[in-house]
């Protein structure tokens, strides 16, 4: 009986253990643990934050006639950015609020010091660890509609398709409308009728322009497959591919215009800033992409000394699966990082680049605010040092990495819920001892070694973007390490 007793509290222990794998909450909470994420605030930080309510917005300039509107994603509850366009004749006149967290959190006091040590917000699919407090980041400093709320202003006006001018306002906005990135897509469209329509319509007109400009200066187009996950609840869960909304294009050019404009007036006038710097890619990463390239029989290869070269392959078709020269062409690049030296962006094609536009959840456009206001409001010139920007960039690389953790071991969860075996994919990393695949149904990838094949394909000369179908033969929910084996080419070998 003693046994029998010993056997069921095993059976429950460990079928309690299996229910903690699958359960989303205690996924990302062991992750958050294990990566020493910072959460929560202390008792006086919470009771300091209190003391915002009674500021007075007296210093900054009335801008409240103005109808800014925001457009964020359906959850989105922080809103650091409200846009503005007038479209007259050749002339277009861009505003760009961000709201002014600056005014709010000193450097120093306990809300910046934990908000530095943060370097920026944890997003994860059932929350937000915020930078700030949430009575910050939710709602005094955040532009929310229909309420007084102060942002800093740029003031930008173009004129064929080139800046010739542009201002800063310390300004108090009152948003019009909280939009989402599908909402705007309609009104643009006409599906749906709003009252701020025409508005819509000068920002889409703007777009055009600023598409123009991107296209000139030779940014590179990615052609990113992004996926969101859709929570039911803390065991039910399921992958959509992100839509491709016009609207997501608006707000990046937009946010783009601003930090370039920012970025050149921090540099022109010698401040040592935030600066996001995004180099040319490395000797070797070129020799290594001009080798794909020809071991997939591509003719003509670029000297990738500009970024035409690198839009000449992503324009082009060479067969019916195509996304594998995106994934050639991103895996060549740099990495961008923080740095109080300006050395541009290549990625977009900037001399000038910073990140202004987020204070709310990114510790560097704060840095970057307190510079600006510094230099044009009080005349003076702010420091930053090297070991700051490096801890801001580490912060960043640490986020990415839980987050493709997170969602790897989502997917080995998806995957064995729905029992899936059988899947296509792209062949993305060739390696002596087997060959990396990624999935073209799901956000994952797959190891399959060449021992695990069969007899008939161990020999195959396998090359980066071949069209593949596979089978899952091992799945870890651990660690969301999935082997796969079976693996036959979907393509004939050139």
């Amino acid at each position: 009986m003693k046994h029998l007793r010993l056997s069921m509290k095993r059976f429950q222990s460990k079928k309690k253990k299996q229910n903690k794998e699958i359960d989303i909450s205690y996924i990302i909470d062991s992750e958050i643990k294990g990566n020493s994420i910072r959460q929560g605030f202390s008792k006086g930080i919470q009771t300091y934050s209190q003391r915002f309510d009674k500021l007075n917005y007296n210093s900054h300039k009335d801008m409240t006639h103005i109808p800014f509107v925001t457009i964020d994603g359906e959850n989105s509850k922080d809103f650091d950015d409200a846009v503005f366009a007038e479209v007259n004749n050749e002339k277009i006149k861009i505003l760009v609020a961000i709201a002014d967290v600056s005014f709010f959190v000193k450097k120093g006091d306990p809300i910046d010091i934990e908000a530095r040590k943060r370097g920026n917000s944890f997003y994860f699919p059932d929350r937000v660890i915020p930078m700030l407090p949430e009575i910050l980041s939710n709602n005094i400093c955040s532009l929310v509609p229909n309420q007084i709320r102060v942002s800093l202003v740029c003031e930008i006006i173009l004129k064929n398709a080139k800046v010739i001018k542009y201002k800063f306002h310390r300004a108090k906005i009152l948003s019009k409308a909280r939009l989402t990135y599908k909402e705007v897509d309609e009104i643009h469209k006409g599906t749906r009728k709003n009252k701020i329509s025409k508005l819509v319509d000068n920002l889409f007109k703007a777009l055009e322009i600023l598409n123009k400009v991107s296209k000139n200066r030779g940014k590179i187009e990615f052609k990113v497959k992004e996926y969101e996950i859709n929570l039911m609840n803390d065991k039910e869960f399921k992958f959509e591919e992100k839509e491709n909304f016009k609207s997501y294009r608006l707000i990046e050019e937009f946010m783009v215009l601003t930090n370039n404009v920012v970025a050149e007036h921090l540099n022109s006038n010698g401040v040592k800033s935030a600066y996001r710097n995004h180099e040319k890619p490395k000797d070797e990463k070129i020799k290594e992409l001009k080798k794909s390239l020809k071991v997939r029989h591509i003719k003509e290869i670029k000297d990738f000394k500009a970024q035409e070269d690198f839009n000449f392959y992503l324009k082009k078709t060479f067969s019916k699966q195509t996304s594998f020269i995106s994934d050639l062409m991103l895996r060549a690049q740099s990495k961008a990082y923080y740095d109080i030296i300006n050395m541009g962006h290549f990625g977009l094609g900037l001399n000038h680049y910073t990140h202004f536009t987020s204070p709310i959840r990114r510790y560097s456009d704060l840095l970057v605010h307190r510079d600006l206001i510094e230099i044009i409001f009080n005349k003076k010139l702010n420091k930053n040092n090297k070991e700051l920007m490096n801890h801001l960039t580490f912060q960043e690389k640490k986020s990415d990495e839980l987050e493709r953790k997170i969602n790897d071991r989502l997917c080995s969860i998806y995957i064995k819920i729905n029992k899936k075996k059988f899947f296509t994919g792209i062949v993305d990393g060739i390696e002596n001892f087997g060959i990396f695949i990624k999935a073209v149904e799901l956000p994952f990838s797959a190891l399959a070694r060449f021992t695990k094949f069969h007899n008939n394909e161990k020999n195959i000369n396998y090359k980066f973007g071949q069209l593949v179908s596979f089978k899952i033969i091992r799945n870890n929910i651990k660690n969301g390490k999935i082997l796969a084996g079976n693996v036959k080419l979907l393509e004939k070998n050139e």
